[in-house]
């Protein structure tokens, strides 16, 4: 028997479904197809729910070849607003395939991906018959025909005759691929304010390119997520077609260029929060981008002005300069920090992937900072050529449950060209997250750093040293407090990080999941002398409209001046 469930306090009722009697791989099988609900606090709502599982029992059950089965089910209760309904299955007599018929024609029956698909057909003469693996076999040759241009292929015959009474079942599934396609011409309308080259860099095919619908979905998600546009429609004509040629309409419309938004918030690093961020995403109607931002926070103000114009083909190359103000008052350290930064962005980006981005960013930064750091206070200067590689890929940005992520930088600075001191500087930062199934979601996360200084550690800044603790790397512990300290025992930073957490999901519910997690690591200055600190801890995450919401309750393994509890909260989309 497989059962899982979690108690959570809420005002509903969940429904736990358990199956007995049958193979565990069968159980496994039936409890996606009855995944736990979620129903109102009513008594006649719990016979609705055990109505409902009886029709989709037997429709799976059918649907993996038992048309015969029979169960019986007993109701019990796990705890309150706790229900388990327990099925105690006899499977039967199975329908067993006697007959396959797999007939391809067309000018693409022969195309690699039909052959080997064709070959790997799921279901065997013989074998009892799944309807599942039949369907999800047909979705996916279709599938391979509509990217490489046959967007006109279907099935001429797909039957499946079963006969109840002997126990078996004949197989007819002829596919015709149809006539191949491409990418006629490309047509614009609408915004008119942006230059039209800007606009063709969201577009991820190109006239001539193997016609495929999923290409004409990318571009619309590019254009969406462009945040220029509104009312947006990428259609191609196959109706219009000529010369197996198939034209394709943008039809788009301009939003506002120009934007203001004021936010306010709490997170645990760095205390209650406020925002005002201006945004011109049509800068000299050229496309160029100007975001002038001031945050006020409890421990960290900051104001800035980030100016982009996009040049190339595509999404996300770009130059770039931006100038920043910042202020931290934090547990180890106090800082004023004046930074300038020039350089460019190349987007690695595949045009066919809705959901990875790529990215190289090379800069040139200019930093003028002034600090206290374990009661020391000193002032610096710095010149440094930074190069920075990111890759993500999450189904959804604001549901980050499943996908990953990394960043990597590398930095320098010398005293020829007038910084304070002799620095070679690499960090990277990284998380992966798996949805094992609809209830779990297991994930790791990582920092890691090393330099290499001519001098003391006091000649960089805070923000150039290592240091741990927060909520993206030791929740357990303050924000930035932890690393190699001084004589005196004051934490003051080092030249080496390494940082790692687990963490396991289990959704209660469609947008809310409870967590419990681990970390270790710390902040150091050599690998013989490495003081590794250690956090567990319990939370919750709302993915709500507007990204994920986290509070954590943590527990500091080994305790330097931390408290027995550390509660972390933050709004919105981290590593």
């Amino acid at each position: 028997m497989l059962l899982g469930f979690f108690s959570f306090p809420a005002l509903a009722d969940v429904v736990h479904f358990g199956f007995e009697d049958v193979p565990t791989s069968m159980a496994e099988k039936l409890n996606k197809a009855l995944p736990t609900v979620t129903i109102d606090d009513k008594a006649d709502r719990l016979e609705e729910t055990e109505m409902s599982a009886n029709l989709r029992l037997k429709d799976a059950l059918q649907a993996y070849g038992y048309y015969d089965a029979t169960w019986k089910i007993s109701k019990k209760i796990i705890s309150p607003k706790n229900y388990l309904l327990q099925f105690s299955i006899s499977l039967g007599k199975p329908i067993i395939v006697r007959k396959i018929d797999l007939q391809k024609s067309g000018t693409g029956s022969n195309i690699p991906s039909i052959i080997h698909l064709y070959k790997a057909f799921p279901i065997k003469d013989g074998a009892v018959l799944n309807q599942v693996d039949y369907e999800e076999w047909k979705g996916k040759a279709l599938e391979a025909l509509n990217r490489q241009g046959y967007a006109k292929a279907e099935y001429t015959r797909h039957e499946i005759l079963i006969d109840k009474k002997e126990f078996w079942s004949d197989i007819y599934l002829w596919l015709n691929t149809g006539p191949r396609f491409r990418f006629g011409s490309i047509t614009v309308h609408g915004a008119e304010h942006y230059p039209r080259w800007f606009v063709e860099r969201y577009v991820s095919f190109k006239e001539g390119d193997w016609y495929a619908p999923a290409a004409l979905a990318v571009t619309q998600s590019n254009l969406r997520n462009a945040d220029r546009f509104s009312d947006i429609s990428v259609q191609g004509d196959l109706n219009a077609e000529k010369n197996d040629l198939v034209p394709v309409s943008i039809n788009l419309k301009s939003m506002p260029a120009q934007h203001i938004k004021v936010g306010a918030g709490y997170s645990t690093d760095i205390g209650p929060n406020a925002a005002l961020i201006y945004d011109n995403y049509n800068a000299f109607d050229e496309a160029q981008h100007v975001r002038v931002s001031i945050l006020a926070a409890q421990l960290n103000r900051n104001v800035s002005i980030l100016y982009k114009w996009p040049i190339g083909k595509n999404i996300g190359s770009e130059y770039m300069a931006q100038a920043s103000y910042q202020n931290q008052t934090l547990t180890a350290y106090d800082s004023n920090e004046m930074l300038a930064s020039v350089g460019r962005q190349w987007s690695l980006r595949d045009d066919n992937s809705r959901n990875k981005t790529t990215s190289l960013e090379a800069l040139v930064n200019f930093e003028q900072a002034n600090y206290t750091v374990a009661d020391e206070v000193n002032n610096s200067f710095y010149i440094y050529p930074s190069l920075q590689y990111t890759i993500q890929d999450f189904r959804n940005i604001l549901r980050p449950i499943s996908g990953y992520s990394l960043t990597a930088r590398a930095e320098g600075a010398s005293k020829v060209w007038g910084s304070t001191a002799n620095f070679v500087r690499f960090s990277a930062r990284g998380s992966w997250n798996v949805r094992i199934n609809r209830q779990w979601v297991i994930g790791t996360r990582a920092k890691v750093g090393a330099m290499w200084l001519n001098g003391p550690i006091s000649d960089l800044p805070p923000n150039l040293r290592f240091f741990a603790g927060g909520q993206n790397s030791l929740p357990g512990y303050a924000f930035q407090s932890q690393g190699p300290v001084d004589s005196d025992g004051a934490v003051e930073g080092g030249r080496l990080l390494a940082v790692a957490g687990f963490n396991i999901q289990r959704f209660v519910s469609k947008n809310w999941a409870v967590v419990a997690f681990y970390d270790a690591g710390n902040a150091f200055n050599s690998f013989s002398n490495v003081h590794v600190l250690q956090d567990v801890g319990i939370g919750f995450r709302w993915y709500s409209p507007v990204g994920p919401i986290r509070f954590d309750l943590a527990h500091p393994l080994v305790n330097p001046k931390a408290p027995a509890v550390r509660i972390a909260f933050s709004v919105g989309f981290s590593l």
